[in-house]
């Protein structure tokens, strides 16, 4: 283009300023083609840069006002940030036109160099023909950045359900081994002779739960990154145990770095409050994780739950604070950001992701987060607001699994592991047992059978007719409708759905056996009870 165009003006007008410097263009942009080819990117891209702001700075000297020469300007504008990655390119893209811009400008009001003088028609055809080749410049790099969003938000589709698929698998196997888990301490219970296999069993249940937080922490992250943060759910439980059952699952990870935990608990909280289980846990968790990960080994970790008083309301207050080296000021100031870590140590692993999930859940909640570190002492601390809940009227009573003996299950799991272990789990107490591995042949046993089962449990994510689509099929036939149907989930959205669509419970993977027989028990003994 460039050749072409000086020499085609060239003909017209025989000025040798603009034919030679057109040429001139044209060699520096063959020479940008050959150091591609060289795969000398870095040069190239820098050429593509030199290349505009000198032959911009030349014609729009000699030829002054004809033609809008800032409109090259933009387009070095736009392939700072298109061509260019790294930070310290960009920076010299953008400083390179401006200086181009601030040239052009003293030029223009001081004349150092004089414009060519040209026959006004040829002034008008200059003009005409240089503005679409600008333009064209121009819209090429919005075509590119058009393309580049496309193609983002196509390969984001992608990661999305990449990650979906991926959790998904991951919360069936953190199932099976719960289950796993859950059956080797009933073998424990039942044979004294196992009971040296506990120290590794106890093991095994933390690296579970590690792994568990993890998924959490990434599923959280995937939602927040599509403009959905963690919604919150209020239920109602009891705040004490709760924090305890958390300490209880830390504790062993703890005593192998001999990091003692010390809960300081406030009498004066209410016995049960309405918040988000699932996310205090999450967040919590996250907190309690990094102050042993970070925590100076033979030091105490130091848990504190209180009540504060601000602006007309209450909140609990949850510090954790650990012994290490002080955090940098610096660093405290992004510690809550993605992907920030406060390490020290290279051996140390983290992804960077649990305190931005915290900030992301205090956010939500309407509380709030920060954190002080001095004098060898780090405290993480988080507040949201205080609602005090009250004691549930009635619960079914507690039942053992004996109590669960007799009935009659069906399930529908397409996990072939997860398939095997669930029908372990409900025999161990004492069900007889229908499996299926999805929805349709689930309901091609019922009705080729005479007896119906007390309860249908469903996995939420099947291949051939998922646990919705069964669950909507099951209400809306007479025969099965009474029949009571827990769904299973791997899915950390709310749960609303499937009780709207008749479902009588919802459990979350990984679940363990206390929760599969909670809910068997609630809701049979419901059932009994009608």
């Amino acid at each position: 283009m460039a050749v072409s165009i000086g020499f085609f003006f060239y003909l017209y007008s025989g000025e040798n300023g603009i034919l030679i410097p057109a040429v001139f263009e044209g060699a520096l942009f063959l020479f940008i083609i050959f150091l591609n080819r060289q795969k000398k990117y870095e040069a190239a891209s820098l050429g593509v840069l030199l290349a505009h702001c000198l032959c911009a700075l030349y014609f729009a000297a000699i030829l002054g006002k004809i033609i809008n020469i800032s409109l090259i300007l933009v387009f070095i504008f736009g392939i700072s940030f298109l061509v260019y990655r790294k930070r310290w390119q960009r920076i010299t893209g953008i400083a390179a036109a401006i200086f181009t811009l601030i040239a052009l400008e003293v030029n223009y009001y001081y004349n150092i160099v004089p414009p060519l003088q040209l026959a006004e028609e040829f002034q008008y055809l200059l003009r005409w023909v240089a503005l679409p080749c600008f333009l064209l410049f121009d819209a090429l790099v919005l075509g590119y950045f058009v393309q580049d969003i496309r193609e983002n938000k196509i390969l984001l589709n992608q990661v999305s359900m990449l990650i979906f698929k991926t959790s998904h698998e991951m919360r069936n196997n953190l199932a099976s081994n719960t289950i796993l888990i859950d059956l080797l301490n009933t073998e424990m219970k039942d044979n004294p002779e196992f009971e040296k296999l506990k120290p590794y069993v106890e093991q095994l249940s933390t690296i579970n739960h590690s792994m568990r937080n993890i998924v959490n922490n990434v599923l959280n992250m995937g939602e927040i990154e599509n403009g959905g943060p963690a919604e919150i759910h209020p239920e109602t439980f009891e705040l004490q145990s709760f924090i305890q059952n958390i300490i209880k699952i830390q504790q062993i990870k703890a005593e192998s770095r001999n990091l003692p935990i010390q809960l300081t608990y406030d009498n004066s909280l209410p016995r049960y409050i309405e918040s988000d289980p699932l996310q205090m846990n999450i967040a919590i968790t996250n907190l309690i994780s990094n102050a042993i990960k970070y925590g100076r080994e033979g030091t105490p970790i130091q848990i504190r739950l209180h009540s504060i008083y601000n602006n007309s309301n209450n909140f609990i207050e949850i510090s954790v604070a650990n012994q290490c080296p002080d955090i940098p000021q610096e660093k405290i100031k992004l510690l809550f950001n993605k992907f920030m870590t406060a390490k020290h140590n290279k051996k140390i692993e983290g992804s960077g992701l649990g305190l931005y999930i915290v900030r992301n859940i205090m956010d939500q909640c309407e509380g709030s987060y920060h954190v002080t570190s001095e004098n060898g002492l780090t405290t993480f601390t988080i507040s949201f607001p205080l609602v005090a809940g009250q004691m549930p009227e009635e619960s079914a009573p507690e039942q053992t699994s004996h109590q669960l003996a007799g009935l009659n299950l069906s399930f529908a799991e397409d996990d072939l592991m997860q398939n095997k272990l669930l029908g372990s789990l409900l025999q161990s107490f004492g069900c007889a047992i229908t499996s299926s591995i999805d929805g349709r042949q689930l309901i091609d046993k019922l009705e080729a059978n005479a007896t119906l089962p007390d309860c249908i449990i469903l996995d939420d994510s099947m291949q051939t007719m998922n646990g919705s689509a069964t669950l909507q099929f099951l209400k809306a036939d007479e025969r099965f409708r009474h029949i009571t149907v827990i769904m299973i989930t791997g899915k950390s959205g709310p749960v609303e759905q499937w009780l709207n669509q008749g479902a009588q419970g919802v459990i979350r993977k990984p679940y363990d056996r206390a929760t599969l027989l909670q809910q068997l028990s609630q809701h049979l003994h419901s059932q009994a009870l009608a």
